[in-house]
């Protein structure tokens, strides 16, 4: 099929024979075809490691008889991924995942090499080998609907999400982890909605005040002593000292 489509007839407008400015359109139609530019892509394989990727374009080519051949996959493609300044964010590609291939102008081989301004290896120009992919989420995602006007970092299905909002982080997830050996919050007002629960040590060093009601609906623990069964006795001779139920 591939020397099929390469033995086949010229594809030329008719109306271009028999003239320069055809002929001058023929040729730089032929040009164009023969370079590379963007295309969009799937990954067939992904090294993170490295981060190269192993893509195939996912436009076909089409010879003059209507016939179509698939382009060949491409091998170690650096996969675009934003950072600077110490900073990056990275992305564990799958096998599928979409996105577009976009050629570099020279062969950037040298400077794939060491990351050093470097002259181009060979004169192979606006080719695939020396393509750049970017991944991107075409399609099958949902944003969830009181996400419409923020920005999000979520998975596809939104269960997932940091969303960013003009007036609030919100942080949605069957569960979070904070890995960390110091944790502070400075905030005017911490409030907590359902169950809190502390693996170690919590300690406040200085005052603590809550200017309202504080509320165990099962109890609450204070060293040993179970603060919903602990009372205080009645009377002056016991003012002051715990009953027996301390």
């Amino acid at each position: 099929m591939a020397e099929e489509l390469n033995n086949q007839p010229p594809s030329r407008d008719p109306a271009d024979d028999g003239s320069l400015a055809g002929t001058l359109r023929n040729v730089m139609k032929k040009m164009t075809q023969g370079t590379d530019g963007m295309l969009p892509a799937t990954v067939i394989a992904f090294d993170r490691a490295s981060n190269r990727a192993t893509v195939k374009p996912v436009v076909m080519m089409v010879g003059t008889d209507g016939g179509t051949l698939g382009r060949a996959q491409i091998a170690s493609v650096p996969v675009f991924q934003i950072g600077a300044g110490g900073f990056m964010l990275n992305f564990n590609l799958k096998g599928g995942d979409l996105g577009w291939i976009i050629a570099n102008d020279r062969d950037t081989s040298l400077f794939l090499q060491g990351g050093t301004e470097q002259p181009p290896n060979t004169k192979r120009m606006k080719s695939f080998e020396d393509g750049v992919f970017f991944p991107d989420a075409l399609r099958n995602f949902v944003i969830n609907a009181e996400d419409q006007e923020n920005a999000v970092f979520q998975t596809l299905d939104g269960t997932v999400r940091v969303a960013l909002w003009a007036d609030q982080v919100k942080v949605t997830a069957p569960k979070v982890l904070i890995e960390t050996p110091d944790a502070t919050i400075d905030a005017t007002l911490t409030t907590m909605t359902g169950n809190a629960i502390i693996n170690g040590n919590l300690q406040v060093d200085g005052n603590a005040t809550v200017t309202g009601t504080v509320h165990g609906v099962t109890d609450v623990k204070a060293g040993t002593k179970l603060l919903k069964v602990h009372n205080h006795g009645t009377g002056a001779a016991l003012a002051g000292t715990t009953g027996n139920n301390n």
